[in-house]
Parts: C-alpha cells; structure tokens; sequence
C-alpha cells in the first residue's frame, strides 16, 4: 500500500516540471518569432479599437427614432 502523502509529494514536482517546460516553449517561441510578434501585436491592437469604435457606434446609435425635422435634403438629379 502507499502512503496517502506520496501521491501529493509526486504531484507537485510533476507540476512545477511542466509549468518549467510550457515557460521554457514560450520563450523559444517568442525568441524564434521575434519579427513577426510586433506585427501581430499591432495588427491586433487595431482589430481591437476598431472592436471598441464599432461597439461604441452602435450603442450610440438612435435606430428609428431619429428626427429629420432639421435637415434640409436635395435631390441631385
């Protein structure tokens, strides 16, 4: 039988091995694609304002009930 105590010892030393590895395949990855990185970066910074321009737009919107009262229109024939 084991002890119930060995299990946990186990545990703990496998999960700082992994977390060790995953931080170790992060920093290759960032170091082997370190031109790329900016751009992605950039490129999703942009998607993200204009997320937030386009979210903002529509929560500003009136819909329907927009009053034309004051707006003079032409028809350019």
């Amino acid at each position: 039988m084991k002890a119930p105590g060995m299990t946990a010892s186990l545990i703990a030393p496998a999960t700082q091995i992994c977390a060790f590895a995953l931080g170790c395949a992060v920093i290759h990855a960032a170091r082997a694609h370190a031109l790329a990185l900016p751009h992605v970066l950039a490129a999703v910074a942009v998607v993200t304002a204009l997320f937030v321009l386009l979210s903002a737009s529509l929560a500003r919107a009136s819909g329907d009930a927009m009053r034309l009262d004051g707006i003079t229109t032409y028809d350019a024939a």
